[in-house]
């Protein structure tokens, strides 16, 4: 990571940021690559507009009629908003940010980039512009807020990949 690559990050992670912080999320935008929300996706997340996403520094995109007509046939086990967030990744050649195991899958298949959300936090910490303990205070803060998808195992995954950062 660290191209500094454009992310569009799915509505779990939205979600997970604003359990945390999600000024974090406006240092990702800055530090680590441009931040894109698909207005389609931004539509599922409670308390957070395209205002809101303007001032933080995220950029909410329309899908084109094409990426609607693409998105739209059922596929699996994705979501219509997670459908959104594979066709835009995939057309614009953006890494998929997500926690959704079927939407990574997809993503995957179709040789789209994928990063998990604490991955941020890391490269935010890797690359100076956010102390460890901050970063591991925003993952359990995550945690908290999600256990079921962000359970014990990843957080003291994550916990070991900070501790080889920091050493």
């Amino acid at each position: 990571m660290g191209t500094g690559g454009f992310l569009l990050v799915d509505a779990n992670v939205l979600v997970d940021y604003q359990s945390a912080d999600l000024t974090i999320l406006s240092l990702v935008s800055r530090h680590v690559g441009p931040v894109h929300i698909v207005s389609t996706i931004l539509a599922e997340v409670d308390g957070l507009d395209a205002s809101e996403c303007e001032r933080l520094g995220f950029s909410v995109v329309e899908p084109s009629i094409e990426q609607a007509n693409a998105a739209a046939p059922p596929n699996g086990r994705l979501s219509l908003a997670d459908r959104f967030c594979f066709v835009v990744c995939r057309d614009n050649d953006w890494t998929c940010v997500s926690n959704d195991k079927a939407l990574r899958r997809a993503c995957e298949s179709a040789g789209v980039a994928v990063l998990w959300s604490l991955e941020l936090l890391l490269e935010l910490v890797k690359l100076g512009h956010l102390p460890a303990d901050d970063a591991s205070q925003a993952a359990e803060r995550m945690h908290r807020a999600n256990p079921i998808f962000l359970g014990l195992p990843i957080l003291t995954a994550f916990r070991e990949k900070l501790a080889k950062l920091e050493a």
